[in-house]
């Protein structure tokens, strides 16, 4: 950023590149315009119905100048109205990047320092204006003093890097939560998923063990008839206990491989429910 020295030049040469007929005398110093009078001819250019209610009007032939309490109230009233009109009509975003400058020493000594920071804004109002804006770079452009010239146009870029560094901030941040939204809503879907396959695993759980003791019933009952009915062969009574053996085995190895499923979908769900909670969290 250009120092207080080359700033000031830049914007007392600004100043004196404006039209002759605003009615704004040359000035060798900005503390020539510390009474907000010249400050206030260029805001009437740039927006006279906005600025006219905060305009400073220079004191009458034989009319003593303001007073310091005086010239502060002027000065705090058009620093409001530039302001505000920078960031609600204007919409260049919060003023973060240009320091607000103490009116008071403004009016008590003609500050360069906070006078550079009043002038700077009014510059920026002015280039960024609707109406007004190719006018004021046009006059930024027939300055003679090159290093002037370029100060100034550092000056105004590197309130547009501050502006588009925000919105792009704020861009970022709308696209992580867009993003983590959209995590979310994968994690619960993929959540609400599990949990079916839960319950139809648990089901069928269910039914194979309806399963599996009807076929523990059966191969009692199946034992009971053949001590009753001794006239079973022994050939007979092998086969039908090798068949309800085997459907038995079948049954086990169904509900053990039925309960490892079960026991992997509880960790997913845990897991699901555990990334659920960190995002929602973020």
């Amino acid at each position: 950023m250009a120092v207080l020295g080359s700033t000031e030049k830049a914007l007392v040469a600004w100043i004196n590149s404006l039209p002759v007929s605003l009615g704004i005398p040359p000035i060798s110093s900005l503390s020539d315009v510390a009474d907000g009078i010249s400050l206030s001819k260029i805001l009437l250019d740039v927006d006279k119905e906005y600025f006219e209610s905060s305009a400073i009007e220079p004191a009458s032939v034989g009319e003593e100048r303001p007073s310091f309490i005086a010239t502060v109230r002027n000065l705090k009233r058009l620093y409001k109205a530039l302001s505000t009109y920078y960031t609600d009509t204007l919409h260049l975003g919060a003023l973060d990047n240009i320091s607000s400058p103490n009116v008071s020493l403004v009016a008590k000594d003609g500050s360069i320092q906070e006078a550079v920071k009043l002038v700077h804004l009014v510059l920026l109002v002015s280039v960024n204006s609707e109406t007004k804006s190719s006018e004021y770079m046009d006059c930024i452009q027939r300055i003679s003093d090159v290093d002037a010239m370029n100060t100034l146009l550092e000056l105004i870029e590197e309130c547009k890097q501050g502006v588009d560094d925000k919105k792009s901030g704020i861009v970022a941040e709308y696209d992580m939560d867009a993003r983590i939204q959209s995590e979310v809503s994968n994690v619960l879907a993929r959540y609400e998923h599990l949990e079916r396959a839960y319950a139809e695993l648990e089901e069928h759980n269910s039914v194979l063990q309806d399963s599996y003791d009807k076929m523990k019933r059966e191969n009692a009952s199946l034992h009971e008839q053949v001590s009753q009915a001794g006239g079973m062969s022994k050939l007979q009574v092998e086969i039908a206990e090798n068949k309800a053996k085997s459907q038995i085995e079948y049954l086990q190895k169904e509900m053990q491989d039925l309960e490892e499923q079960l026991v992997e979908k509880d960790k997913k769900l845990a897991g699901s429910e555990m990334k659920t909670k960190e995002l929602v969290m973020q």
